[in-house]
């Protein structure tokens, strides 16, 4: 329980794809990759409940191996365009049927491992504290939206949305810009059951992580930076 709420960690880990959902139990730097989720989250004494949603049975055998509850999904909710917030009511309804209820979720993709159990706190803490519908992790964005032109079909470019701070030093720009890295999301769960399409549909609270450790695997590219950094991780706390 975190200041009176009761707190719900959700691992989605399911996929549209055929085999697609063997890439989250697919071994990175000696642990399967969700692994890498589970166990920060497991550290942190504010959480009343650790789940993991998915259809495929081998990633729910070693989900719970590694200490989280299972929710299997039902194949019947995953098609191509599954979204979040279909996994979340289904799990909160589930729950709520064998009488556990919760105020907060937080939801947290297996495909982000460097995400640090400090990031789920600061994003809870902003979620709480900011009064917020919602909280989701940032980092810096790729490329600076004032630079962006549009390229016409006549080989005209004009500005894009007719951004006049093109013209303006990059140091007097009055926004900072940033761009959700997926690593951790946190909502109120009333505000969650109310919303259409997606949980960042309120007010959102930006909670900005650390660029190395925003990133995403989705290529073995990423798998190799990520190892990388996961072992290193492990021999500087001696837990290898």
């Amino acid at each position: 329980m975190y200041r009176g709420n009761r707190i719900l960690a959700m691992i989605p880990a399911f996929s549209s794809k055929q085999g697609h959902h063997a890439e989250h139990i697919r071994v990175l730097a000696e642990r399967p990759l969700i692994y890498w989720t589970i166990q920060p989250l497991l550290q942190m004494i504010e959480l009343d409940e650790v789940i993991v949603s998915s259809e495929d049975v081998n990633t729910q055998i070693i989900s719970s191996h590694y200490g989280a509850n299972v929710i299997e999904l039902p194949s019947t909710h995953v098609t191509e365009q599954t979204p979040s917030l279909v996994a979340v009511k289904h799990a909160l309804a589930y729950l709520e049927r064998e009488g556990k209820t919760f105020d907060i979720v937080l939801y947290l993709h297996p495909s982000s491992p460097l995400r640090q159990t400090a990031d789920i706190e600061n994003c809870l803490q902003l979620l709480v504290e900011g009064g917020y519908d919602c909280a989701a992790s940032f980092t810096e964005a790729l490329e600076n939206p004032n630079e962006t032109w549009t390229l016409h079909d006549t080989n005209e470019a004009s500005l894009y949305k007719d951004n006049h701070y093109f013209f303006v030093p990059t140091q007097e720009h009055p926004y900072t810009y940033g761009r959700l890295n997926g690593a951790v999301y946190a909502f109120h769960v009333p505000y969650a059951k109310e919303c259409i399409h997606s949980f960042l549909e309120g007010s959102v609270g930006a909670y900005m992580m650390d660029h190395a450790q925003s990133l995403v695997v989705k290529s073995e590219e990423d798998r190799k930076k990520a190892e990388k950094i996961l072992l290193a991780r492990q021999d500087a706390e001696g837990t290898a």
